[in-house]
């Protein structure tokens, strides 16, 4: 009889699904693997409700995720997820995850987990390996704009990538939801963050500026597009010229940016309105293996559009999923 490892939300976290630092350079892995081609990334198959893409404001979406990853990982997988931003009014978390690992060789699924926290700290680690290679050394200022959990994995991931920062900000319509991410951020972190209600209320030129909302509307302001500053578009939309502005457009993956054109970018280049031979790396692999350079002065103002892999995923999922097994944690299911 098959065994199939089952992890909850639980078990990942002390696992140590929450790991940051570590998950940072699995990540950074994984991307430089997608690169070389050491993958199997399908596109992203979104199910959204409604008629629109801005329907899934209201109404959500579930993805699944299936990939493989090689190298030092040679793990099989998919990320299920789903998201409703309604969900919060429901006292729910907004997104909610599981991830099936697979022996690349037999295909047989070997470990079931919760991949709610897992999706959150890869996302974030996606950036904070962006910041590593595009934001300024000297990175003083980071502004996030929006006071969700996604954007605590943002700071943290980005904070670790340039301990160089000194001055934080979160922008939130919510007083209240701006109010809650500084006093936890700031005791998680030990760092002092100012919750603003509008981009203009900053008293500093950011060097870093995120966007991880799900507004329907563009949240990010123009003026971010600034000599010196990274941006990076995680979720929600930006000015729709803001990335036209940009000395450098790096992505994840613009394959699979385009396959999910939820971006004015994407959408601009779906309708013929963008070449895409002016983004500088479709993968930001490219600059990670040391074939492009990254930022080369303090006056570039780069633009980082992820949009999110399995591949990502599973390299946490993998380290968990070795780790349980290890110490005899989770619950052996058959199968």
């Amino acid at each position: 009889m098959n065994k199939l490892l089952y992890l909850s939300g639980e078990d990942v976290i002390k696992l140590g699904g929450l790991d940051m630092k570590t998950a940072l350079a699995e990540v950074e892995q994984a991307l430089k693997l997608v690169y070389q081609k050491d993958c199997i990334v399908p596109g992203k198959i979104s199910m959204g409700f409604g008629n629109s893409i801005a329907d899934e404001s209201t109404k959500g979406r579930i993805n699944a995720m299936p990939s493989y990853l090689g190298g030092e990982f040679d793990i099989a997988g998919i990320k299920w997820i789903g998201s409703n931003p309604k969900n919060i009014e429901r006292g729910l978390p907004r997104a909610s995850a599981v991830i099936v690992l697979n022996d690349p060789d037999t295909k047989m699924p070997v470990c079931f987990m919760n991949g709610a926290d897992i999706s959150a700290v890869r996302t974030g680690a996606s950036s904070g390996v962006a910041a590593k290679y595009l934001a300024k050394e000297n990175a003083e200022t980071i502004l996030l704009v929006g006071a969700g959990y996604q954007n605590q994995m943002q700071l943290e991931a980005i904070y670790i990538a340039r301990p160089s920062l000194k001055y934080f900000y979160v922008v939130d319509i919510n007083p209240e939801a701006g109010k809650n991410f500084c006093e936890l951020m700031g005791k998680k972190l030990n760092i002092e963050v100012k919750a603003l209600t509008d981009y203009s209320q900053c008293d500093r030129i950011p060097d870093i500026t995120v966007n991880a909302t799900s507004a329907p509307i563009p949240v990010m302001d123009i003026a971010a597009a600034h000599p010196g500053n990274m941006h990076v578009c995680v979720g929600g939309l930006d000015h729709p010229e803001l990335y036209k502005r940009a000395d450098k457009i790096v992505c994840d993956s613009w394959t699979q940016v385009q396959h999910r054109p939820v971006c004015y970018m994407a959408q601009d280049a779906l309708a013929g309105k963008f070449d895409d031979s002016k983004i500088y790396a479709e993968e930001i692999g490219e600059i990670i293996a040391g074939d492009k350079k990254g930022r080369e002065n303090d006056n570039e103002f780069c633009y980082y559009k992820p949009v999110g892999m399995g591949v990502l995923d599973l390299a946490i999922a993998l380290r968990l999923y070795r780790k349980a097994k290890q110490i005899g944690a989770g619950i052996n299911l058959e199968f």
